[in-house]
């Protein structure tokens, strides 16, 4: 998955990608007043502060080498946002969000009321989460809505937690969290079909939350994505990825289904099974259960799925018909290409391939 790949499919942004993540323009843009002048340059022997030795140019170089232990704190957040408009056959109507400040994660549980029973199991599922993983909470701050059993919950397990005072949100670092989950999980919303029943919406929080975190950093190891800090690597082909709340037909096994019957079945694409290889999470319309498959048919309603041309057919080893150049350097290519092309008035990129051609 590169960009060069999500520009050659999406020309232009996406209409979800826009009613998720559009906010107010920002202030002084193109501002009309002059930038003050910034004077700060190293002399030897007046400020010799880490933070103001700089060379005096860019091209200067310059042997000064800083290290910064970043230590494991231990520290996440965790606040509940609104209720959720649609409520689901299974009860959830709400969402814990929690933010892990070492790996940089964003971890939601789904609820069904904000009641101390609720809160209680939802904050259980997290810290089980991240105490399996190795990032085992020593530091919770969370909002002042603190049931007793949550708080002897976590003193019993060694978690020391400070309250935020009421009305002061900026104290917890999880509310710009949730705007983040909230702004991409919209996203995902609006880009699923239109038929797609809004119900299911629980069931799309595990792709949710592992594609969010595939775009953040760890902060523990700056090399390493957040979700990899958690998971570790995310293999796309041993686990494929497709547009969640697409349309799809699932294969129905011989054994499963009638002489006569049809092959295959309508259903919802609601994210990968992440136990299977190369396997698919599909909410059945019929039976109205989840399933796990591994051959579909794919009907996006918004993004284009890639398709193989006859050109790429008859050029399987990446060769262009307009490098033709290309072929006096690939012995190989070009013995391939020589088998089905043999005229070179026929050297002309082939139409897109058809379900008839």
């Amino acid at each position: 998955m590169t960009s060069a790949r999500v520009r050659q499919h999406l020309k232009e942004p996406p209409t979800a990608t826009v009613q998720g993540h559009l906010d107010q323009q920002r202030r002084n843009l193109r501002s009309t007043k002059k930038p003050k002048a910034n004077h700060a340059y190293w002399l030897p022997g007046i400020d010799e502060t880490p933070g103001n030795i700089q060379p005096k140019n860019s091209e200067e170089r310059c042997n000064h080498i800083y290290v910064e232990c970043q230590p494991i704190s231990g520290q996440i957040y965790s606040d509940q946002p609104g209720q959720v408009l649609v409520t689901l056959t299974s009860g959830h109507r709400y969402l814990m969000i929690a933010y892990d400040y070492d790996s940089n994660s964003i971890l939601a549980e789904p609820m069904t009321s904000r009641t101390c029973p609720a809160l209680l199991a939802a904050y259980k599922c997290i810290h089980q989460t991240l105490t399996l993983r190795g990032l085992r909470p020593k530091l919770q701050r969370l909002d002042n809505e603190a049931s007793t059993a949550l708080k002897q919950y976590m003193l019993d397990e060694g978690v020391d937690f400070q309250l935020t005072p009421a009305g002061t949100h900026r104290r917890n670092a999880v509310e710009r969290a949730i705007r983040t989950f909230k702004n991409h999980f919209i996203a995902i919303l609006c880009s699923t079909d239109p038929e797609f029943p809004l119900r299911l919406w629980d069931r799309l929080l595990p792709q949710a939350l592992t594609t969010l975190n595939l775009l953040r950093g760890s902060r523990i190891n700056p090399k390493l994505l957040a979700y990899a800090q958690l998971n570790g690597a995310f293999d796309f082909n041993r686990t494929p990825i497709g547009p969640p709340g697409t349309r799809v037909l699932v294969h129905e096994l011989p054994e499963a289904r009638g002489t006569w019957a049809p092959h295959a079945g309508p259903g919802w694409y609601i994210g990968p099974a992440f136990e299977h290889y190369r396997c698919y999470r599909v909410y059945i319309t019929k039976t109205a259960k989840e399933r796990i498959a591994n051959t579909l048919v794919w009907y996006p309603s918004h993004v284009v799925m890639p398709k193989t041309s006859s050109t790429d057919d008859t050029f399987p080893r990446g060769i262009r018909t307009s490098q033709f150049s290309y072929l006096q350097e690939n012995y190989y290519g070009a013995k391939y290409l020589i088998k089905y092309v043999r005229v070179p008035e026929l050297l002309v990129d082939f139409i897109p391939m058809s379900r008839t051609k």
